[in-house]
């Protein structure tokens, strides 16, 4: 019973960690905020998500951003879900050199405890690095990062430490529209443990990849629509069933 708790704890923990995007940091006392709905399915599990969030450059190269996420509905086979609130990120990023920036997102637990997914009960920490490049009509942006829970939480589960690797491409068609492809991979380290003790087989190795596509359809300067589907693929890190993700987001600068 144990081995099944800490598994769906470690495979539970993945989506609360997402930084705002891999490219440079907003100007100086700039702002961007988005309000977003995604569909979620994985086998005979489907859920909608509601996003809002903002971030802000207070001063030259460094950005502070938030985000709310809302569950709508879930379903079973069938059956209605969870739903409520999620935990709250709180996002860092600092812009070191031209083309790198570090970043810290803190995700504070305050979501509905039904919502495994998003509202694990321990402090969140994610960390890393991103890097990113123009290359005419191409960006590209790129991240390494490593998710941590700091506190095991009400729940006592500690998932294994989250590895990241990602990249993503941009492509400048036009003024008014960016296809874009990423992918992301993610591999599990060392143990999970449930009330401070571990359990018997290591999780070192499980990983999981995420492609994904899109493209930004720029209104005007101040409105972009994002439109975007994503895959998770991966049995030991998403389980057996492939989970897909298909969102859209509007984001206003400011």
């Amino acid at each position: 019973m144990f081995k099944k708790i800490a598994l769906a704890a470690a495979l539970a923990a993945t989506a609360s960690f997402a930084t705002w995007d891999k490219f440079p940091v907003l100007e100086n006392h700039k702002g961007q905020a988005k309000a977003g709905l995604a569909y979620n399915t994985q086998g005979k599990w489907s859920g909608m998500d509601l996003n809002v969030g903002a971030r802000y450059a207070i001063i030259q190269n460094f950005e502070l951003g938030v985000a709310l996420p809302y569950t709508i509905f879930t379903k079973y086979d069938g059956n209605d879900g969870a739903d409520g609130l999620g935990n709250l990120p709180v996002m860092l990023r600092y812009q070191f050199m031209p083309m790198m920036n570090a970043f810290l997102d803190v995700t504070v637990p305050i979501g509905e405890e039904d919502l495994t997914w998003h509202s694990k009960d321990g402090l969140g920490l994610h960390f890393g690095v991103q890097y990113s490049q123009n290359f005419g009509m191409v960006s590209l942006g790129s991240e390494l990062g490593l998710a941590v829970e700091a506190t095991d939480g009400d729940d006592k589960t500690n998932p294994p430490w989250d590895l990241n690797v990602g990249a993503e491409g941009d492509f400048a068609v036009n003024q008014m529209i960016t296809p874009y492809v990423g992918l992301d991979l993610n591999i599990l380290l060392g143990k999970a443990s449930y009330d401070g003790h571990d359990a018997d087989e290591s999780n070192t190795g499980d990983m999981g990849v995420a492609p994904y596509l899109g493209v930004g359809i720029a209104f005007n300067p101040m409105f972009t629509l994002d439109l975007c589907a994503s895959f998770g693929i991966g049995e030991d890190y998403y389980g057996e069933d492939t989970s897909m993700s298909f969102a859209g987001t509007l984001f206003v600068n400011f």
